[in-house]
């Protein structure tokens, strides 16, 4: 952890409680920090309190003012992972930042995955132990299905920082589409939401790994299906232009706020109240859609809604790339 912490271009440090237990070299500029430290609650205002998404202003020192975003994040046992940036720097999330972020994500995994096994080990003894009408089982059962839940945003974390690898085919864009809303049409979020299909007649076909590319279509339709609240109409269009295959996921929700649309792709930036949200599904389709050399486009549509739209490279593209690659 201290050896990613000191390759970040921003700001980080472990805490220990309130103790800065180790800083990189850009924290102890961003605060002219010197001997002894002060508290980490002295550095900022408001202080975070909850994991997650952050914004505070920088109070050592107060000049020049200074507004930053940042992430605070639990690791243990009162200890934390700090990490700040200048807010003027979260117009545009960066290939390379991204990537730094998810090889942190790898480390809290890891950091987390090894007591979560734990607690479900010992809750599992526990249960089996108690006697068959004891009231305990109730919160041995919430136990386990929080600690199975952690692990759950645990391997999700993982998947960010070391994604999923298999080998290549041709996908059917068109097919895709149709297996995976079949497989979450019944989920509570698009059971009464209407499908609208606007399919190519001539299948676009890409050269990627199908879990991956699978994850980004199911990542994208249950966010439209919650933005949607369940009720609505949702329009799935596929496409060709030039060499690029493209399909589109658009709901009839109420939209991105324009100053988010910048934000929605960073790891742990999410919109969801009471905790619902990792805030890393879109983050790992912009990773997945980037390592297929593909990208991402999202606009809001009238009267309402908001549009999803996934460039990709054609097969033929790919197939005559990787025939040159090989003379």
């Amino acid at each position: 952890m201290r050896d990613l912490i000191k390759s970040l271009k921003e700001a980080a440090a472990l805490l220990e409680g309130e103790t800065l237990s180790f800083f990189n070299e850009r924290f102890r500029q961003l605060f002219g920090l010197k001997e002894p430290y002060p508290p980490a609650y002295e550095l900022l205002a408001p202080f975070p309190e909850e994991a997650g998404r952050f914004e505070a202003r920088r109070l050592i020192p107060l000049e020049p003012p200074l507004i930053l975003a940042g992430l605070w994040l639990p690791l243990g046992e009162k200890r934390y992972l700090l990490i700040l940036w200048e807010e003027e720097d979260t117009d545009e999330m960066t290939e390379e930042k991204l990537e730094l972020m998810g090889r942190l994500a790898g480390e809290i995994a890891h950091e987390l995955n090894n007591p979560l096994g734990g607690i479900l080990l010992y809750s599992n003894l526990l249960k089996e132990d108690l006697p068959a009408d004891s009231p305990l089982h109730e919160y041995v059962d919430k136990i386990i299905k929080l600690a199975t839940r952690g692990r759950i945003i645990a391997k999700t974390l993982l998947s960010l920082a070391h994604p999923e690898e298999g080998p290549k085919e041709p996908l059917d864009l068109n097919l895709l589409l149709r297996e995976m809303y079949d497989l979450v049409s019944e989920y509570r979020v698009l059971r009464q939401v209407e499908p609208v299909w606007e399919l190519s007649p001539e299948p676009p076909i890409i050269w990627g790994v199908r879990s991956q590319i699978e994850r980004v279509i199911l990542n994208l339709l249950i966010n439209a299906g919650e933005a949607m609240e369940g009720r609505g109409r949702l329009h799935l269009r596929t496409g060709r232009q030039g060499r690029e295959v493209y399909f589109e996921i658009q709901d009839t929700g109420p939209g991105i706020p324009e100053a988010l649309r910048e934000k929605i792709f960073e790891p742990f930036f999410t919109t969801k109240k009471d905790g619902k949200g990792t805030g890393l599904g879109l983050s790992i389709c912009h990773s997945i859609v980037n390592r297929h050399g593909g990208r991402i486009e999202v606009e809001n549509v009238r009267p309402s809604g908001a549009l999803f739209r996934i460039w990709l490279p054609a097969r033929g593209d790919e197939d005559q790339r990787t025939s040159t690659d090989h003379r």
